[in-house]
C-alpha cells in the first residue's frame, strides 16, 4: 500500500520554515553556560549559599541546545514524511553536520592547546580522541574533560546526528500506509519511547556498573543515549509543529495555548526556582545520587520545552520576551553561539595566564571576582566567535552546500 499524500485528506497551511526567536534562544543558552563557568572559576557557585544554587544549574543551557537540535533537525524529516516526499540520503545530512562541527572545533582546539588555554591533552591516543570528538567514550576522567572541557556535549550532539536518520526511518516505517493523523500519533509515541529508552539505558548502566567517575556507569553520563530524552523532547515538538501545518483546528488550539506566552516563561522560571531551591542537587561536576540526577535532567527537559513552545507555536514578536529574543543583536549572537560555546573558557584560562588570576578550588580561594571573569569571557568569546563564524563556519557551510548541489547534479 502506498503512503497517503497529506494533501488528499488535509489542507496544507502555509508552513513555517523558520521560527523567529530561536536564534535568540540559542544566544541565551550559550550565555547561560558562559555565566555558569565564570561563576565556577570565581567560586561563586560554591561559596555563595544564596546565589550558588542558581549558578550551579545554569548548565541547563546545554540541554536547551539539545532540545533545539531535536526540534530543528527532526522537523524536516517529519515534514517530508507528512507530504509523502522522498527523504534525501543520510550522507549529505551527515556531511553538512560534520562540516558544521569539526573545522571550527579543530581551529579552536589547536589554538587552545598551543597557547595553554584549555585542559592538557596527554599522549597520541588522547589527541586522537579529542580531535576526533570521541573522548567521552572512556572511563578516564582526564580524557573525558581534556582539551576544550565543554566539548563533551559536542560528542553527545554528534551521536545524535549519526542516529537521527535511522530514527526518522523507523518513524516513517511505523506510519507506512497510515493516515497523516495516525502517522503523527505514532511519531509522538516513538518520541516518548525514545525518552523512556534513555531512562532505561541510564538505569541499566547504573545497575550494571558503579556510578563513580572512573567506571563505565559514570562515564556513560554524557553519552547520547543518556541525553536522548532531551533530544526526544525537541523531536516531539517537531512532530506537533509539522502536524499543525496540515490541521487548521490543531493550529488554532496551539495559538490559543500560546496566546499568553508569559505563562510559559513564568512556568519555566518557577520550575527553575523549584529545582534550585527545593531539590538537594550537587554543584559543579559532583553528583548527589542517580535518582536526583534523573530528576535534574527531567527538569532541564521540561524547562527547555517551556522555553521553546511559545516561539514555535505562538505569534512572532508577541510579548516582551519574544521581541527580545527576536532582537537583531540577540539573533546575531545566536548565529555565532557555537563559537561562543567553543571559545568562552579559553578566555578564562587567558586571564589565569596573563593576569595571574586563580581558579577557585577547595584548597585555595579564587583571585579575580565573578564580574571580571564574566566580562573577559563574554567579550573575548563574542569577538572570537565572530571571527570563527565569518572566516570558518559561514564560508565552509556555503561551500558544503555548493559541493552537495554539484554532486547531486552528476
Amino acid at each position: 500500500m502506498n503512503e497517503p499524500q497529506a494533501s488528499s485528506e488535509s489542507t496544507i497551511l502555509k508552513p513555517r520554515t523558520w521560527f523567529e526567536g530561536l536564534d535568540g534562544l540559542r544566544a541565551f543558552a550559550a550565555l547561560l553556560i558562559v555565566v555558569d563557568h565564570s561563576a565556577e572559576f570565581s567560586g561563586l557557585t560554591f561559596r555563595d549559599n544564596w546565589m550558588g544554587p542558581y549558578f550551579a544549574r545554569l548548565d541547563i543551557g546545554v540541554c536547551i541546545f539539545f532540545v533545539l537540535s531535536g526540534f530543528l533537525l527532526f522537523r524536516p524529516f517529519v515534514h517530508a514524511q507528512f507530504t509523502g516526499k522522498t527523504v534525501s540520503s543520510s550522507g549529505p545530512f551527515w556531511f553538512r553536520r560534520i562540516v558544521r562541527i569539526y573545522p571550527a572545533y579543530w581551529v579552536a582546539l589547536t589554538i587552545a592547546l598551543i597557547f595553554d588555554l584549555c585542559e592538557p591533552v596527554r599522549d597520541t591516543t588522547g589527541h586522537f580522541l579529542s580531535f576526533g570528538l570521541v573522548h567521552i567514550y572512556s572511563r578516564d576522567i582526564s580524557r573525558i574533560f581534556s582539551g576544550i572541557t565543554q566539548s563533551w556535549s559536542l560528542v553527545t550532539e554528534l551521536g545524535f546526528y549519526f542516529i537521527l536518520p535511522f530514527l526518522a526511518m523507523i518513524g516513517r516505517r511505523l506510519g507506512k500506509g497510515r493516515s497523516l493523523h495516525q502517522q503523527a500519533t505514532r511519531l509522538l509515541l516513538w518520541c516518548c519511547a525514545l525518552a523512556v529508552g534513555s531512562l532505561v539505558f541510564r538505569i541499566v548502566m547504573f545497575k550494571v556498573s558503579n556510578w563513580e567517575f572512573a567506571t563505565w556507569g559514570g562515564a556513560s553520563v554524557p553519552w547520547t543515549p543518556s541525553y536522548m530524552d532531551t533530544f526526544a523532547a525537541g523531536m516531539l515538538l517537531a512532530v506537533f509543529s509539522a502536524w499543525i501545518d496540515f490541521h487548521p483546528q490543531l493550529k488554532e488550539k496551539a495559538l490559543q495555548l500560546t496566546r499568553r506566552p508569559w505563562i510559559w516563561w513564568t512556568t519555566a522560571l518557577l520550575l527553575f526556582w523549584f529545582m534550585c531551591t527545593q531539590l538537594d542537587l550537587a554543584r559543579g561536576t559532583s553528583r548527589v545520587s542517580f535518582e536526583m540526577e534523573v530528576v535534574r535532567q527531567s527538569f532541564y527537559g521540561l524547562i527547555g520545552i517551556c522555553l521553546v513552545v511559545p516561539i514555535i507555536f505562538g505569534v512572532p514578536r508577541s510579548g516582551f520576551v519574544l521581541r527580545f529574543l527576536s532582537w537583531r543583536p540577540m539573533a546575531y549572537l545566536g548565529k555565532i553561539s557555537y563559537g561562543i560555546y567553543l571559545w568562552h573558557m579559553a578566555f578564562l584560562y587567558l586571564a589565569i595566564n596573563i593576569w595571574g588570576w586563580q581558579r577557585w578550588t577547595l584548597e585555595q580561594p579564587a583571585i579575580g571576582n565573578f564580574w571580571g571573569w564574566l566580562s573577559i569571557s563574554v567579550i573575548g568569546s563574542i569577538a572570537a566567535a565572530s571571527l570563527s563564524h565569518h572566516l570558518i563556519e559561514s564560508p565552509l557551510t556555503q561551500s558544503s552546500k555548493n559541493f552537495l548541489l554539484r554532486f547531486s547534479r552528476k
